[in-house]
């Protein structure tokens, strides 16, 4: 088959041959539809999950839609022609985190699919079982390829860590990119008011016409003083830049939450106690999201409820470009790749 690989971590992306994976007892056989290209392949190629010199060459890619075509030994609960997407997080399923459906903070955690395991930049992939989850038949392949984060992160964020609730006033930083502009499409479901912050005028436009109600272009300063200060429930950041988070601060109302999703090593932020005591702010983190949460953003998608924004399509040859255009911030929302 064809793939993508790296030969070593913080290598380019190599075009290659290898034979068609054979699943074990535990896994199934998935023929790739489509692969999703994001920010986060970056950092996987770059080796900032994961960097074991005896996982090398990796196959890439994790967010990735396809059809079971074998089943290991010991799976019983999918079947040949199952339409599936991959859970990214390689996840016990017993642990008390698990149990409790935070899949993505399990205690017994082995790493992720696409560091640890072959993903998607390819014409064949193995999947552990419990990692292979049912997608509805009918929607798109690269439609698909953004359920599994890019739709599935925004609604772990809107249930369980800024709590959107109807009539709530939300920004979302970094909105235009692959997981923000769906994040402006989950919190506008949810029933808040929208006010999508990003630097380039086809990203602004691109989110008003997906549901924002205020676009704001904060300039090479991040200023955020057109925006009205302390009037918003909840901050939900994509972009790590922490003078923007620190700017954001002060448009949080009372018992305002600010959510952070982007993280680079040593950046950090200043945090007046006395201002989140006072008005009692949650600064809070999010982690991907749960097993449920990704079969929600499925039935979203599904049922048009989002919409989603592939703006880029390409194929094995034109993946390692659309990738460096992508962590430029040079396209909409999320890119694609179908390997044949």
């Amino acid at each position: 088959m064809d793939c993508l690989e790296i030969q070593q971590w913080g290598g380019p992306l190599t075009r290659s041959e290898r034979s068609i994976p054979e699943p074990d007892a535990a896994s199934v056989r998935v023929e790739v539809e489509a692969t999703g290209v994001g920010g986060t392949v970056r950092n996987v190629i770059d080796g900032n999950l994961g960097n074991d010199p005896e996982g090398l060459p990796r196959i890439p890619g994790h967010e990735l839609v396809g059809t079971v075509d074998e089943v290991g030994a010991g799976v019983t609960h999918l079947d040949v022609g199952d339409r599936v997407t991959a859970y990214f997080h390689i996840v016990c399923g017993h642990c008390q985190q698990c149990l409790a459906g935070h899949d993505s903070l399990c205690t017994n955690h082995a790493g992720w699919i696409s560091v640890d395991t072959d993903g998607g930049f390819a014409e064949y992939t193995c999947l552990p079982a419990g990692n292979a989850l049912r997608i509805p038949e009918g929607i798109p392949p690269t439609d698909a390829t953004v359920i599994p984060d890019a739709v599935a992160t925004p609604v772990h964020v809107a249930n369980q860590r800024a709590n959107v609730e109807r009539g709530d006033r939300v920004a979302v930083l970094g909105a235009g990119g692959g997981v923000g502009i769906h994040m402006v499409q989950v919190a506008d479901y949810f029933g808040a008011d929208v006010t999508a912050v990003d630097i380039a005028t086809e990203k602004l436009d691109s989110c008003a016409a997906v549901g924002a109600d205020i676009v704001h272009d904060p300039g090479p300063d991040n200023d955020l003083s057109a925006l009205d200060a302390g009037s918003y429930d909840a901050v939900i950041d994509f972009t790590g830049a922490t003078d923007l988070l620190e700017a954001s601060l002060d448009l949080l109302g009372p018992r305002g939450r600010l959510v952070n999703l982007t993280t680079f090593p040593g950046n950090d932020m200043s945090l007046s106690p006395r201002a989140e005591v006072m008005n009692e702010l949650d600064v809070v983190g999010s982690r991907y999201c749960s097993k449920h949460e990704l079969k929600q953003a499925a039935s979203l998608v599904a049922d048009g409820d989002v919409e989603p924004v592939v703006s880029e399509k390409t194929d094995l040859d034109g993946t390692a470009a659309l990738l460096d255009r992508i962590v430029d911030n040079e396209i909409v929302g999320r890119g694609a790749m179908r390997p044949v």
